[in-house]
């Protein structure tokens, strides 16, 4: 399920992707979406397999980076991405093009919010969560492996980054209690990549921030990069 924010101009400048974490939908990030598409841009919002109004009662990794290859078939070409928490981990993991037969998605810049930089983290954590044997944890792992059809390895954004070079940029919060904030400082070896630190509003309420809404605005619409270019002419 797809949602369209159209901008307030006749003409369109610009299309943006907006995508959801894990356990969460469309509708709660609609103040990031109505932000940027006050912008005059026109904003695509995905509810993932699984999530707010879409078909289906499960979601893996595999079918969110399908979600937005698929997106950006029916409704792109988009400017610009950005994702919260799981979301933000998926557009860099689409982008990243590591799935066989999933396709690859090429925006012009990423933004991603709280999200998780290296996903074998997720497994780490469950394993010990549950208190899974190493045993047990192996064969979770092959499984998840199986199904997207790629090591655990190579679901690392901090690579993916550095061989797309495209302009990222990096939203945290170091009170942030469910995804700490070593995988945004990790991001600080990409040299296309710029971290910006929303302390105080932890993981959930860093989505509809005015204060994070206006960088990731900012950001997408290049507004710094137009101001320069302009300086420059």
């Amino acid at each position: 399920m797809a949602y369209l924010f159209a901008g307030q101009h006749r003409e369109v400048s610009k299309r943006f992707l907006v995508v959801h974490g894990w356990g969460s939908s469309a509708a709660y990030i609609s103040s990031l979406a109505g932000g940027l598409a006050s912008t005059g841009a026109e904003v695509v919002v995905l509810d993932l397999p699984g999530h707010g109004h879409s078909s289906g009662r499960r979601l893996n990794i595999r079918m969110a980076v399908e979600a937005i290859v698929e997106a950006e078939r029916r409704f792109g070409p988009f400017d610009g991405a950005v994702g919260h928490s799981f979301g933000g981990a998926s557009l860099v993991l689409a982008a990243g093009g590591i799935m066989p037969d999933a396709g690859q998605f090429n925006p012009g810049r990423l933004a991603v919010i709280g999200a998780p930089s290296r996903i074998e983290w997720l497994f780490d954590g469950f394993s010990d969560v549950v208190g899974l044997s190493e045993s047990m944890r192996r064969n979770l792992v092959r499984h998840a492996e199986t199904v997207a059809g790629a090591a655990l390895s190579e679901f690392d954004g901090v690579p993916i980054a550095q061989r797309l070079c495209k302009p990222l940029l990096v939203v945290h919060a170091e009170d942030d209690k469910e995804v700490d904030a070593e995988h945004a400082r990790r991001y600080a070896t990409v040299p296309s990549a710029r971290i910006h630190w929303a302390n105080g509003h932890g993981h959930r309420r860093i989505i509809s921030a005015p204060e994070v809404i206006g960088v990731v605005a900012a950001f997408l619409t290049d507004v710094q990069g137009e101001d320069s270019r302009n300086s420059a002419a």
